[in-house]
């Protein structure tokens, strides 16, 4: 899923309406409820909020001059969403995640990725399924920009050379990118660090009203021009992508060494960051995928596990072992043991 699946882009028929396809995909949701929709001589536009209970905040999905598709939202959830569709998509689109983060994979490609905010995402291709998972109390605000192939087209035609070829690869299908196993496949769903300038106006996008002709001129122009800045970007190739993945997972492998050595008195998360060089949003992610657990109840079983060999060697009391494992109260560390290791400490000592 691109970078803004969920909050404000889904996968669009080709040649129908995105509005349309919207409301269908999101009814299904059974999540936001659908407020508004003003067709008028700017496009159509529909609005979704959030009921009481279920969060709170908005998204709306835009088609303005000839087919071009706006998507934004600013919302929290008060549950975890999980997702799945068939990605239908032939447009070329482009996803700006202001704040928040995800999950998704591409199980076919065996492909999963954590999106964290103030990233610039682009995507084009049909990939299969697609797995979508949003935690809780995340605070999403994002904005899309979806081109129609005519566009596309149009645009292609007065590309200078490089920027021209590049894009008609990607288009066409033919750009070639190798993920994390090394398999090749032809959709292109790329993150790479957003400019400041480019954060500042979707931002600027998601705060201007809308409602007047006026309005409506204005906010076309912005997106222009953002959208005017983002094809001029230089996007990295799959190489670069491939090290800086790399690197990522170096950084996490590093931030479990630590952890292993100094559970005893780990440091905090945003210390062990600062350590491995990898900012706190990606650690947290990528130490999930890497132990399939918080670096909080990774350092917890790590004590835990430690605390078992110490009383089944027979060499400590309890309440020893406790505080060798940073508990001052041995009730707290007795209710602790037994939800890891299903059983009391006492029931592990050895008999004599």
């Amino acid at each position: 899923m691109s970078s803004t699946q969920s909050c404000c882009s889904v996968p669009s028929d080709t040649g129908g309406s995105i509005v349309d396809f919207y409301r269908q995909y999101y009814s299904k949701w059974r999540v936001f409820a659908e407020t508004a929709t003003v067709n008028g001589c700017r496009g159509e536009r529909l609005r979704l909020e959030l009921p009481q209970g279920k969060g709170r905040g908005w998204m709306e999905m835009i088609q303005i001059d000839r087919g071009l598709g706006v998507g934004m939202c600013d919302y929290l959830l008060e549950a975890p969403f999980e997702s799945r569709y068939n990605d239908v998509s032939l447009r070329l689109g482009f996803h700006v995640l202001l704040s928040g983060g995800f999950e998704f994979a591409v199980p076919e490609m065996d492909f999963r990725e954590n999106v964290q905010g103030r990233e610039l995402w682009l995507h084009k291709g049909r990939v299969g399924e697609i797995r979508y998972m949003q935690p809780a109390g995340c605070v999403m605000r994002g904005l899309s920009i979806e081109l129609p192939s005519a566009m596309v087209d149009a645009w292609l035609d007065g590309a200078p050379g490089e920027l021209g070829r590049a894009l008609e690869a990607m288009i066409q299908g033919t750009h070639q990118a190798c993920g994390q196993t090394g398999r090749v496949f032809s959709p292109l769903i790329q993150a790479v660090p957003g400019t400041s300038s480019i954060v500042r106006s979707a931002s600027r996008l998601l705060a201007m009203p809308r409602d007047t002709v006026c309005d409506q001129l204005r906010f076309e122009s912005l997106v222009l021009e953002l959208l005017a800045r983002i094809l001029s970007f230089d996007f990295p190739s799959w190489q670069g992508r491939a090290r800086s993945t790399a690197r990522r997972r170096e950084a996490v492998d590093e931030a479990v060494d630590i952890l292993c050595a100094e559970w005893a008195d780990p440091p905090t998360i945003s210390a062990l960051a600062r350590r491995v060089g990898l900012n706190e949003c990606y650690l947290k992610a990528g130490f999930r995928n890497r132990t399939g657990l918080s670096i909080g109840e990774y350092v917890r079983k790590l004590r835990m596990e430690h605390a078992l060999e110490l009383i089944e060697s027979g060499k400590c009391s309890i309440l020893q072992v406790a505080l060798a494992v940073g508990y001052s109260n041995p009730s707290h560390f007795s209710a602790a043991f037994k939800r890891f290791h299903g059983r009391l400490p006492s029931c592990c000592t050895p008999k004599s």
